[in-house]
């Protein structure tokens, strides 16, 4: 390691110290070793706040500031740093340096850049505030309002080893990064040096020790801060040694690492009418092989290797009802992925293994979006609009007069009160919706295609067949026939998020390319539709192509209040 020549061939003069003289600095330097400091946080108590300063072996520092005085804090004894409790001693040496590296390399991640997080003892607030007021105390003047501006020990260790680390990992260190070196020190007399503060503040400690069997940390950064602000000096001077005595029991320290979540966002079409968007599962038994889910993520994991994933949508459709168009957007959240770096080109690559693996779906539009794009999908959840073409049956054939007066219906607000097949895992209200458009199409006999603009979160099949009376208006009582539902479409969500990055297709080209030749009824679907139940009795199975269950019976992941029938 090269000694900066800030210290090696430094006087000092050369340094920005509390102290106006020498021979000050070096009463205060000798002070501080006595009590048991280490060099750097001698260095640090007498203001040192420049980071090149610190780039050496402690060695150095300390045949510069206090030349006479034996070093007691040798990293070969027992004994450690009152002040830092030995962090800026062991674990500033190469040989942990090196434990980290390991740690790294075996965690198996991909990065360019580093940052470092240090979770200290709490007990250090009241060791550093001991040192403060010893050497206020001692040498006055010096010390008078300097206590804030004295750098921490999380500043010395990244100002140490920052550099020494980007060489052996060989990514440089940043102050913030995606990619984080967690290191949590661990201090096992911690408690017992603080139960001062149990007396001193018992409404704030002694509480909190009552609720730790909840889950609640008797001491915490912020409290004991608090705590110790609040308390006054002389007062803490009684409760608290000043200086603070030297350790006997060692730190250890625990090293983990983990990346931000990187965000992946597209759009998907689904062209199954047995396929849920989230993995149905009831009682611990799958409904269906595979889901919407499945098919994009699989993919996705292997590439970016995340600890988890998570899909959200702007909505999301049942699991009979089809989303063509050019598709519902979504965003996956990868946790803690383990490789990150890649290309558009790579990201193109990706959508075609999902679009090839399956042709229950198809994703496009495929890209890496930041964590404060998503808002633009929350925004589209509460305002967007949606177009639906749904195939229905009708007990009388309807003539032009019922199309036209359908047609000439403009933002029908209705009523719909919790369907009753959602009803065990949403809460019971009335929502009010607004249909703003529909249009009719006779097609043969009972049957015709009605074609609807709504505003996000209409329950169609409610609408259309009326749900007992719990959806008002209804298609039955504007036609005054009963009508049903047979297959249902969403042909748009109206969010212009993500970016178009793909060619957008013609209007129901896709529709065409995935068309389905609906079954002849001649009675009611819901007479001729069989139902099928699972032993507990909640999940219907269709078996004709009439529409008997919705994706939110497995009340599985998604938890949007916008469904799309």
């Amino acid at each position: 390691m090269t000694i900066p020549s800030k210290v090696a061939n430094a006087e000092l003069k050369d340094f920005d110290l509390f102290t106006s003289t020498n021979e000050e600095t070096l009463q205060v330097a000798t002070e501080l070793k006595n009590i048991g400091c280490c060099p750097r946080c001698v260095l640090r108590f007498l203001g040192e706040a420049n980071p090149s300063s610190f780039r050496c072996h402690q060695e150095d520092i300390n045949r510069l500031f206090v030349p006479a005085v034996p070093d007691i804090t040798d990293t070969s004894n027992k004994c450690h740093c009152p002040g830092c409790l030995g962090i800026l001693q062991t674990f500033t040496e190469k040989t942990f340096l090196q434990k980290i590296v390991d740690k790294v390399r075996e965690d198996g991640y991909s990065f360019t850049d580093y940052q470092c997080s240090l979770m200290l003892p709490i007990c250090v607030i009241a060791r550093e505030k001991s040192i403060y007021l010893h050497l206020s105390k001692k040498f006055g003047i010096v010390y008078r309002g300097k206590e804030d501006v004295i750098p921490s020990v999380k500043e010395i260790w990244k100002w140490s080893c920052g550099y020494v680390l980007s060489e052996l990992l060989e990514a440089r260190f940043q102050n913030q990064s995606q990619f984080d070196i967690r290191m949590t020190f661990n201090y096992s007399d911690f408690e017992k040096e603080l139960s001062f503060l149990l007396d001193v503040d018992p409404d704030t400690f002694r509480r909190r020790k009552q609720q730790k069997k909840y889950g609640f940390e008797t001491f915490t950064r912020v409290n004991v801060a608090k705590g110790i602000s609040e308390m006054g000096d002389s007062k803490f001077e009684d409760c608290f040694a000043c200086p603070p005595s030297i350790p006997v029991i060692e730190c250890t320290c625990d090293i983990s690492c983990g990346h931000d979540s990187v965000f992946v966002a597209g759009r998907y079409q689904k062209y199954s009418r047995v396929l849920s968007q989230t993995p149905w599962i009831v009682d611990g038994k799958r409904i269906f092989e595979g889901s919407v889910e499945d098919y994009i993520c699989d993919p996705m994991t292997e590439m970016f290797k995340p600890s988890e994933h998570r899909l959200s949508s702007s909505g999301r459709e049942d699991v009979d009802v089809r989303m063509l168009g050019t598709g519902r957007p979504f965003v996956i959240e990868l946790v803690n992925p383990h490789c990150v770096k890649f290309s558009k080109a790579d990201m193109k690559r990706l959508q075609e293994v999902i679009n090839e693996s399956t042709q229950d779906i198809q994703v496009r539009d495929l890209q890496i979006v930041d964590r404060v794009d998503l808002n633009s999908l929350k925004e589209g959840e509460i305002n967007k609009k949606k177009c639906y073409s749904a195939i229905c049956w009708c007990e009388r054939e309807l003539t032009q007069d019922d199309f036209k007066m359908l047609e000439e219906m403009k933002d029908l607000t209705i009523h719909q009160k919790t369907p009753l097949r959602v009803l065990h895992r949403r809460s019971a209200m009335i929502r009010d919706r607004v249909v703003y458009s529909m249009k009719g199409e006779n097609m043969d006999g009972n049957r015709f295609k009605l074609s609807l603009h709504t505003q996000a979160g209409t329950y169609i099949k409610e609408f259309v067949h009326g749900d007992f009376g719990r959806t008002t208006p209804n298609l039955c009582e504007i036609l005054k026939a009963d009508t049903d539902i047979i297959d249902l479409d969403v042909e748009s969500v109206d969010v212009d998020w993500p970016p178009y990055i793909d060619e957008i297709p013609e209007p129901d080209s896709n529709a065409h390319q995935h068309q389905e030749e609906p079954l002849q009824h001649t009675d009611s679907p819901t007479t001729s539709a069989k139902k099928a139940t699972d032993a507990e009795g909640d999940v219907e199975m269709k078996i004709t192509s009439h529409p008997v269950m919705g994706e939110g019976d497995a009340a599985a992941h998604s938890g949007n209040e916008q469904v799309d029938a």
